[in-house]
């Protein structure tokens, strides 16, 4: 019996800030390529962590498309609901409840699905309780949508999150845990008192909506439940400067670090008197400004005033 597991779709018509594809066009095909992997490896189902779409409110044209998709491939597609699913933290009036309405994706929750071959599999969607298990020596598996980092914060002063280790720890009951909410990927495995260990699978998401991932391979797992086994797959992606436009994002970029680095030197210590442009000036002079940011100063006045900073 095996498992693949995903997460992170992030389903959406329309195109991120600097894609220069069809965004959607793209994210069809990498969620057909995933179908025909599951399909060619024999897996009993998808196992989804979260996030299926973008916006709880989809076109009816993603919901036709998943809906083809699933009765196209008659794998089950085992989900739990991030918080991009959710309406006001409700499944009401979502695409997500559409999807189960038709019988295309079962929303797991505390109650588990039970397979013979002594599995359970759980469900926590995103600000729920993590289940107890009912069966300590079963396989038991949890998909949870949480921040769970690998093993430090994402950026400076991440607060809300916890650490793969710490939450393999804490729910030791849990052989698999597959996980979604954060955009990277890893894998994360730990020894308790059971002999295979247990494991904790981010997939990380499987589009690239920003810049800043711009070294993201998008990538799922499977589960070989008898071999006790997991394996990597990336999943096929063009050239990032294929399908973003780079040279805009980082112009902008660019701008703002200097914009913000000009607001910083507003609030040094020199005296203000009332006339704005020689106030600016002196800043300009008293903290030896660059030229790039003496540009952006002339810039700005010239809206306002003739002539600029010299």
């Amino acid at each position: 019996m095996k498992f693949l597991c995903t997460s992170d779709w992030h389903t959406r018509i329309t195109n991120p800030r600097y894609r220069t594809d069809n965004y959607y066009e793209s994210l069809m095909k990498k969620i057909g390529w995933i179908f025909d992997l599951a399909d060619e490896e024999q897996c009993t189902a998808i196992l989804h962590g979260g996030d299926l779409c973008d916006s709880p409110d989809q076109s009816n044209n993603v919901k036709v498309d998943i809906i083809k998709l699933c009765h196209k491939y008659k794998i089950s597609l085992y989900i739990i609901a991030g918080q991009h699913d959710l309406l006001y933290r409700k499944f009401s009036n979502t695409t997500l409840a559409v999807l189960a309405e038709a019988g295309v994706v079962t929303i797991l929750n505390s109650d588990p699905i039970i397979y013979d071959d002594n599995i359970n599999i759980y469900g926590a969607s995103w600000e729920e309780e993590i289940p107890e298990v009912i069966d300590k020596d079963a396989t038991n598996i949890l998909l949870i949508h949480k921040m769970i980092v690998q093993d430090k914060p994402l950026w400076p002063g991440q607060t809300d999150y916890t650490t793969a280790k710490s939450t393999l720890l804490k729910y030791a009951d849990y052989y698999l845990i597959v996980s979604g909410d954060n955009h990277n990927s890893f894998m994360a495995t730990t020894t308790t008192e059971k002999k295979q260990g247990s494991v904790l699978l981010n997939c990380g998401s499987l589009m690239r909506t920003t810049v800043a991932q711009r070294e993201h391979r998008p990538c799922i797992w499977i589960y070989d439940v008898d071999l006790h086994s997991f394996k990597q797959h990336f999943i096929p992606i063009a050239p990032i400067e294929d399908v973003m436009d780079l040279e805009t994002a980082d112009e902008i970029k660019e701008k703002n670090e200097a914009l913000e680095a000009f607001m910083e030197g507003l609030s040094s210590d020199y005296s203000i008197e009332l006339n704005f442009e020689e106030n600016l000036k002196n800043l300009m002079i008293e903290n030896k400004t660059d030229n790039r940011i003496k540009k952006l100063g002339n810039s700005f006045l010239e809206k306002y005033y003739e002539g600029g900073i010299r």
